[in-house]
């Protein structure tokens, strides 16, 4: 009976030592880009992982420095803002019965259609076969400078910001098209044709 009572007391210390497996909290989540026009809703995608327990409970928390909003629930949707700014929205996440959180910040930049670059190149109407024709840039953006410039030249592509084209073939309106991004990624996109003589 003694020998009983000791393998039963051993096997209730040795569960009763057993370690619950650690649980890891990891908050994140993604937003549809990180540029958003004044009112514009920013698309809000939770992809917090819980690892050996569940996703509980989520706090948001988003703002500037003149005022922070808090929302709470596993999702966080219809956020906009009314006034242009550099925004970050922090997110804490929670693990079932306070076993575990994790917090998360992203910022997004909100402009007002001022603020969106301006794409503007100037060329000449027209031009010889042969001769060295130069497209120069002339985009505005207040915020941060352009940063990246696409040209589509009547099929030839270039991304520098002045371009020196030869054509070899004479030609009607030919389309020429500029896209230029700024720092946070907006962008603006202008055409005009040219006329290629002999």
């Amino acid at each position: 009976m003694r020998k009983l009572t000791a393998l039963i007391i051993l096997i209730v210390a040795a569960i009763s030592c057993k370690k619950e497996p650690a649980v890891e909290v990891t908050a994140s989540f993604t937003t549809n880009k990180d540029v958003f026009q004044v009112g514009e809703e920013i698309l809000i995608e939770n992809t917090s992982t819980v690892k050996n327990n569940i996703l509980a409970f989520c706090q948001w928390e988003y703002g500037d420095l003149s005022g922070t909003e808090k929302a709470y629930g596993l999702d966080l949707e219809g956020v906009s803002f009314s006034q242009p700014g550099l925004y970050t929205i922090t997110l804490t996440a929670y693990a079932e019965q306070g076993a575990g959180q994790d917090t998360y910040s992203h910022q997004v930049l909100v402009i007002d259609e001022n603020d969106i670059p301006w794409a503007d190149f100037s060329c000449p109407a027209q031009a010889r076969v042969g001769e060295e024709v130069v497209f120069e840039d002339r985009s505005v953006d207040n915020i941060g400078g352009i940063k990246s410039w696409r040209w589509n030249i009547g099929g030839t592509e270039s991304v520098i910001d002045s371009p020196v084209i030869v054509f070899d073939t004479p030609s009607t309106g030919v389309p020429v098209t500029l896209t230029v991004t700024d720092a946070y990624g907006a962008s603006d996109t202008v055409t005009k044709t040219i006329d290629i003589i002999e």
